[in-house]
C-alpha cells in the first residue's frame, strides 16, 4: 500500500520559496562568529585549523571517540561499543583521501575532511562530537563534479565490539511507513547503539538494516543529483543504556538542536533533514526566554519588552495589518534596499515595508527605547502560552517568489488550467498543490488530491483572496483582508496539501510525458482488428498499452482476461478523474492504463446480482451455496459486492464481508506463491 504523501514539508517550503539576500542578519551573525572561540575540551589545532589523526574528543560520558582517515570513527573507555562506525560509501566506492591529517572549523567545533573523491564525485564529511547532547553528528556532502546528471547511492555501515541481540526500526511519527533510526541492544550488559539516517519528516526515506546475531547496521539513501550540484546527508551515531532509552533519544531529537550549530551554507545542502521550523530562508528565527529581544546589525542584544500593538505592512499584493498576538517575530532582509519579514505565530511569513519605522522596546529598567528599524537585524517575542511546538502547513497557502509564506482561505472559484489535454477546470478543494516555480522552469505543476499529476498553465493572471486570519485562542478575531497576488510572483499554490491514500484498487494511466492520472476510462472504445471492429465498454478495461513500437496500435485486456489488439477509431481517450475532472488523453501519449478492478460485463452483474438475492433465502443450505458461487466466481466479483453490499439485509451483509475476505485471502496466498516460487525469476 503507498503512503499518504505530505505535499510541503518544512524543507520543501523553504526550498520552494528561494533564497533572499540577508545582508543584515548575515552581518550580524558573522561579527558573533568572529569573537567565538574554539570549544572547551576541543584538541588544540595547527596553524589553519589542522589536525593529525586519530583525532580524539572525550564525551560527558568519560568515553573517547576517535575519528581516523576518511572520518570513520572508534569509541574507546568502558565498555566501547563502537568498533568502526560511520564508514562512508557512495555509488559503490569509498571515499578516497591520502591525508592523514583534517582540519577543524573553530565555529562550529566540527572536525572537516576535505578533498575526498567516489566514482568522480567530490566528497566532504563534517564531524561533530556533540558532548552535551551525547551524541555523534555527521554531515557528508557529495557534489556531482561528472559533468552529467547522477543518482547518488550513499550506505553508511557501523560495525560493533559486540553481537546485536535484538534492535528496532524507529518510525517517523510524520511519514508513515518510513523509519529515520535503528536501536540495537548488544550483549554489553544490553546497552544499546543508536543509529540516525533521518530526520523527522525527511524527503527521503532510508533503507535501514540492522543485523540482529551480528555485528553490522547499515543505512542507506539514494537521491538524484544534477551536474555541478551539491547536497547533504546527516547521520548519528551513539550508545544508550538500553533500548527503550535509545528510542526515547530519537523521540526527543529536534531538527532546530541538529542544524542549530551548522553553517548556513551548509544547511541548505541537507536533503534528509526537513529544515527547522526556527529558520526563515537559512536565518534562525530570534526568540527570547523570559523577555523579548531585539538583535541589532552590530550583534548587541536588548532585551525587554517590546510594546508594539500591531504591524501594518505594505506589500506588493496589498496592505497588511498583524495584530502583535499573531506575531513572533521580525526580520530586516536585504541589502541595498531593506524590507521587513514579519513571522506569525502559526509560521505565516509577510514581507514588505513596515509603516512604523522604529519599534519600541521596554527595557527591564522600566526606560521606554525606540530603536530605529534600519538598525535592526532581529526581533522576536518570549514564548508565549499555547504556541504550538511545531508549525503545521496543512491548510491553504500561497508561497511566494520572494521568500512570503501567507495563509488563506480555499477560494470559492474554481482553476482553470490549460494542459496539453485541453482546458481543465478544477474545483479548489479537489487540487492539493501546484508548483509554479519548477526546476525545469516553464509549465506548471498540478497536484489533485486523488494522486492525479500533470504540467499545464493557470490560465488567471492573478488570485483575488482573502487572508486567513486566525488569532490565537483568546484573541480578538482579525477584520477581513482581502489582497491580490500576480500569478507570475507566486513559487507554490497549496489549497489541500496532501493527496488520498491509494491502494491496490486504484486505477492509473501513465503518461509518456510523466503525467499521472489517478481514473478510470469512460464511454465506449472501438477497436479495429485484423478481423473486425470489435465495441468494448471502457469500464471493462483491465490494461491498454502499446501493443508495438507505433503509436497508434493497443492491446487491451478485459475482465474476463480477453485480450485484443488493434488500433482505436477514436485517438482520444474519455477519463473521469477521481477528483470529479473530465480529460481528453490522446492515446499516442499513454504508456499504461491499469484498472486493478474492471467492472464486468452486464450479463455478468445480473448473475452476481441473482446470487446475492440467494444470501438472504430461508433455506440456510440455498445461502451457504449462493455464498460459496460468489467466492468461486473470483476477484471480478468484489467490486460488484462493494456496490451492493449496504443495501442488502444483515445476514446478507455479514456473508458479502466473509466472500470479500477470502477473495482478499485468496489474492495474498497467490502473490505469497508466486514470490516463493524457485522459478519465478528464472
Amino acid at each position: 500500500m503507498k503512503r499518504t504523501r505530505s505535499l510541503v514539508s518544512s524543507r520543501a517550503l523553504a526550498v520552494t520559496v528561494g533564497v533572499l539576500a540577508v545582508a543584515g542578519v548575515v552581518g550580524a551573525q558573522a561579527q558573533v562568529a568572529a569573537r567565538r572561540m574554539a570549544r572547551p575540551g576541543m584538541p588544540a589545532a595547527g596553524p589553519g585549523g589542522v589536525v593529525n589523526l586519530p583525532y580524539i574528543v572525550a564525551d560527558n560520558t568519560g568515553s573517547q571517540w576517535r575519528v581516523f582517515q576518511g572520518g570513520w570513527l572508534q569509541q574507546s573507555g568502558n565498555m566501547p561499543l563502537y568498533s568502526q562506525g560511520a564508514m562512508l560509501t557512495v555509488n559503490g566506492a569509498q571515499p578516497a583521501t591520502n591525508n592523514n591529517t583534517a582540519r577543524v572549523d573553530t565555529d562550529t567545533g566540527e572536525l572537516v575532511f576535505e578533498n575526498m573523491t567516489a566514482n568522480g564525485l567530490a566528497i566532504t564529511r563534517r564531524v561533530l562530537v556533540d558532548k552535551d547532547a551525547g551524541y555523534v553528528r555527521y554531515i557528508d556532502l557529495v557534489k556531482n563534479t561528472t559533468g552529467a546528471d547522477v543518482t547518488v547511492n550513499l550506505q553508511v555501515n557501523s560495525n560493533f565490539n559486540y553481537g546485536l541481540r535484538g534492535g528496532q526500526n524507529v518510525p517517523d511519527p510524520r511519514r508513515k511507513g518510513q523509519d529515520v533510526a535503528w536501536v540495537g541492544q548488544t550483549h554489553a550488559n544490553g546497552m544499546a547503539v543508536v543509529e540516525v539516517y533521518a530526520g523527522k519528516g525527511s524527503k527521503l526515506d532510508p533503507n535501514i538494516n540492522g543485523q540482529v546475531n551480528n555485528n553490522v547496521a547499515t543505512g542507506a539513501l539514494s537521491f538524484p543529483l544534477k551536474a555541478g550540484k551539491e547536497a547533504g546527508v546527516l547521520h548519528l551515531h551513539a550508545v544508550a543504556a538500553n533500548v527503550e532509552a535509545g528510542v526515547q533519544m530519537v523521540s526527543n531529537l529536534k531538527e532546530k538542536d541538529l542544524l542549530a550549530s551548522v553553517p548556513r551554507e551548509v544547511r541548505k545542502l541537507i536533503v534528509n533533514v526537513a529544515n527547522s521550523q526556527s529558520f526563515v530562508m537559512e536565518v534562525e528565527v530570534l526568540r527570547g526566554d523570559l523577555l523579548d529581544v531585539v538583535e541589532l546589525k552590530t550583534g548587541d542584544q536588548f532585551k525587554g519588552t517590546l510594546k508594539e500593538t500591531s504591524y501594518a505592512l505594505s506589500t506588493f499584493y496589498g496592505p497588511v495589518e498583524l495584530p502583535v498576538e499573531r506575531v513572533v517575530g521580525v526580520m530586516n532582509v536585504g541589502k541595498f534596499r531593506p524590507r521587513q519579514l514579519v513571522i506569525t505565530s502559526d509560521g505565516q511569513i509577510f514581507g514588505g515595508s513596515l509603516k512604523k519605522q522604529t519599534v519600541d522596546l521596554q527595557l527591564s529598567s522600566g526606560q521606554v527605547t525606540q530603536i530605529p528599524l534600519a538598525q535592526i537585524a532581529r526581533a522576536g517575542y518570549r514564548k508565549r502560552e499555547g504556541e504550538p511546538e511545531e508549525w503545521t502547513f496543512d491548510k491553504p497557502l500561497v508561497l511566494m517568489r520572494s521568500g512570503e509564506r501567507v495563509g488563506v482561505r480555499m477560494p470559492s472559484a474554481p482553476l482553470e488550467v490549460v494542459t496539453r489535454y485541453g482546458k481543465v477546470t478544477l474545483k479548489p478543494e479537489t487540487v492539493a498543490a501546484v508548483l509554479l516555480q519548477t526546476d525545469d522552469g516553464g509549465a506548471h505543476e498540478i497536484h489533485l488530491t486523488d494522486g492525479s499529476k500533470f504540467t499545464g498553465l493557470l490560465s488567471a493572471e492573478q488570485f483575488d483572496m482573502v487572508l486567513d486570519a486566525a488569532a490565537p485562542a483568546g484573541a480578538p478575531a482579525a477584520p477581513e483582508q482581502v489582497v491580490k497576488f500576480p500569478t507570475s510572483s507566486i513559487a507554490r499554490l497549496q489549497l489541500v496539501g496532501k493527496v488520498a491514500e491509494q491502494d491496490e484498487a486504484t486505477s492509473t494511466l501513465e503518461m509518456a510525458n510523466d503525467d499521472v492520472l489517478v481514473g478510470t476510462l469512460q464511454g465506449k472504445l472501438e477497436l479495429e482488428t485484423a478481423f473486425d471492429t470489435i465495441a468494448v465498454n471502457a469500464g471493462e478495461v483491465k490494461l491498454l498499452t502499446h501493443a508495438s513500437d507505433t503509436n497508434t496500435d493497443v492491446s487491451v485486456t478485459l475482465w474476463d482476461g480477453t485480450t485484443l489488439s488493434g488500433q482505436l477509431k477514436d485517438q482520444q481517450l474519455s477519463v473521469a478523474l477521481a477528483s470529479g475532472a473530465t480529460m481528453k488523453v490522446p492515446v499516442a501519449l499513454v504508456v499504461k492504463y491499469e484498472q486493478p478492478q474492471p467492472q464486468p460485463s452486464t450479463q455478468m452483474i445480473d448473475k452476481i446480482k441473482e446470487v446475492i438475492a440467494d444470501l438472504n433465502a430461508d433455506d440456510w443450505k440455498k445461502r451457504d451455496r449462493a455464498q460459496g458461487q460468489l467466492v468461486s466466481m473470483g476477484p471480478v466479483a468484489a467490486g460488484v459486492l462493494r456496490k451492493l453490499r449496504d443495501a442488502q439485509p444483515p445476514e446478507a451483509q455479514q456473508r458479502i464481508d466473509a466472500v470479500l475476505k477470502e477473495l482478499e485471502k485468496a489474492k495474498g496466498d497467490k502473490t505469497a506463491g508466486a514470490s516463493t516460487n524457485p522459478a519465478a525469476g528464472q
